[in-house]
């Protein structure tokens, strides 16, 4: 067998190897789409805004909201977040640890105060609990900018509790034109992805390059 099928055979072996027995990261992305009752001029803007819903390990889940707006409008601020809980799930977030790796200038503090529109979200529970800006719209999470927040909680769980609507998320956005405000809450999330963790890969660049210099001395003197 040639020196290059053979090494290639090690490689793809270890390769798969490597990749079968590590843990993948999950994670699942959400829209955010506009509270029916309401005809705001914030309509448009709703897909100015993303969450991402990762699992960090050790049973921690990180909602990372994203400000994606641009141009002329990036001024959109997102000034608050809102958990709204089943009863039946009071249990599924605990220890909610704010400001966990933001990007810009963004400050949030614990404030539970209900969801504007909310009313108009079918299975919205009243004790709502979230977090608003600190220190005004300077803080608040405008374009190109994200806030971090962190649950103890069961990554499984939760992404099945967003898809059977008893854990909901709802933001409340200002500095849009004419000065409006509007809410809105996440649609339906889009399939869980799962992605090779930065060690795996870097592992397997490793065994790749081991296993091609040891099949090479292996075979050096080969005629």
């Amino acid at each position: 067998m040639k020196l290059t099928a053979i090494a290639s055979l090690i490689v793809t072996g270890i390769g798969a190897t490597v990749i079968a027995t590590s843990a993948p990261a999950s994670a699942a992305s959400f829209s955010f789409q506009n509270i029916t009752g309401e005809d705001t001029v914030g309509d448009a803007f709703a897909n100015n805004f993303l969450l991402d819903v990762t699992d960090g390990g050790s049973n921690t889940v990180l909602f990372k909201f994203s400000n994606q707006a641009s141009g002329s409008e990036v001024g959109q601020s997102l000034k608050q977040v809102a958990f709204s809980v089943d009863p039946t799930k009071s249990g599924l977030l605990s220890n909610m640890a704010l400001n966990v790796n933001n990007i810009g200038t963004v400050d949030f503090e614990i404030k539970n105060q209900n969801l504007s529109q909310s009313n108009n979200i079918s299975g919205w529970d009243g004790t709502t609990f979230g977090a608003d800006t600190k220190g005004g719209n300077d803080n608040a999470v405008q374009g190109a900018e994200s806030l971090g927040i962190k649950f103890n909680a069961n990554f499984n769980d939760v992404i099945a509790a967003l898809n059977a609507r008893t854990l909901m998320v709802g933001i409340h956005v200002g500095s849009l034109p004419q000065g409006a405000s509007d809410s809105y809450f996440n649609a339906v999330p889009t399939p869980i992805k799962s992605v090779p963790e930065p060690a795996t890969i870097a592992a397997l660049g490793l065994f790749a390059v081991g296993a091609l210099k040891f099949t090479t001395k292996k075979h050096k003197t080969i005629v």
